[in-house]
């Protein structure tokens, strides 16, 4: 998988971004919604050090629904509460003063892995709800809704048992980057669109500061993940306090979101904007 957010957030790429919505939406039983827009256009003068990849996408629709999508290419045991804090932050972000409860729109949180995070499902596209735990058919509200899409190796070959556009995806996502290009065109030869994405997948590979740029983020990202594991490690020594002050300001250096920053040091929010 390569930067999705240069895939959907890139002007003139909202027909690729509301298709694949659509797909998800499709293999969810739910109605499909008709424009799309990108709250948080790809930006290669920032994307070095974007955060974290807490969102790659963040969108609405006419209806005013937000869509917020993420590609995890890592396995992380705090995925799912990650997750579930961003979704929720995201619901929450609605509120204004005077807003009423009833004019909140439902966010729908679609989460791409390249890992298997739920062996005990046997499908590629699991939905969650808060429901009851007496009768999971009660639904508590689905204002609130979280999408896993594993393009894993444990679970790609059902990909037959999606529909053919959430397929086509799928086939995009784990096959893009391990196929040849005349195998890839004729795996996705039915479906246009995703055609049109590995075409720009394929552009964007043969873009040297493209490339540049991307290989530059990943580096960004593998330092947060040394810093997130030299805080795991710290995290039993007695000098714990004092070493995650330090890991603080240096992600604070490096450009780190003040979430990120607190999700990993446990530091709060007027400790962090307090540091050098």
């Amino acid at each position: 998988m390569y930067s999705p957010g240069f895939l959907f957030g890139t002007p003139g790429n909202e027909p690729l971004l509301l298709h694949f919505l659509n797909a998800v939406l499709e293999s969810d039983g739910q109605l499909p919604t008709a424009s799309v827009e990108v709250r948080n256009p790809f930006n290669p003068a920032t994307f070095v050090t974007e955060k974290y990849s807490i969102l790659d996408v963040k969108a609405t629709d006419e209806r005013g629904d937000i869509f917020a999508v993420e590609f995890q290419t890592s396995e992380r045991t705090a995925f799912a509460e990650r997750m579930t804090y961003y979704g929720c932050k995201s619901f929450g972000s609605q509120m204004y003063q005077g807003t009423v409860y009833s004019s909140l729109q439902t966010v729908i949180a679609i989460a791409v892995t390249t890992f298997e995070m739920f062996r005990q499902l046997r499908s590629i596209h699991n939905s969650f709800r808060l429901t009851a735990k007496a009768d999971s058919s009660v639904v508590f509200t689905d204002k609130l809704q979280m999408h896993i899409l594993e393009a894993a190796k444990e679970k790609i070959d059902r990909i037959s048992e999606l529909p053919p556009a959430l397929g086509a995806w799928m086939n995009f996502y784990y096959y893009s980057h391990r196929i040849s290009e005349g195998d890839m065109t004729t795996l996705l030869q039915d479906q246009p669109i995703v055609r049109q994405a590995y075409g720009q997948y394929q552009q964007f590979n043969r873009d040297e500061r493209m490339r540049a740029i991307d290989e530059a983020h990943q580096r960004f990202l593998n330092d947060q993940a040394s810093d997130l594991a030299e805080a795991r490690d710290n995290g039993r020594d007695e000098g714990k306090a004092e070493r995650n002050i330090e890991i603080a300001r240096s992600m604070k250096r490096k450009g780190c979101d003040a979430d990120f920053i607190i999700e990993i040091t446990g530091l709060s929010s007027v400790e962090i904007e307090r540091l050098g």
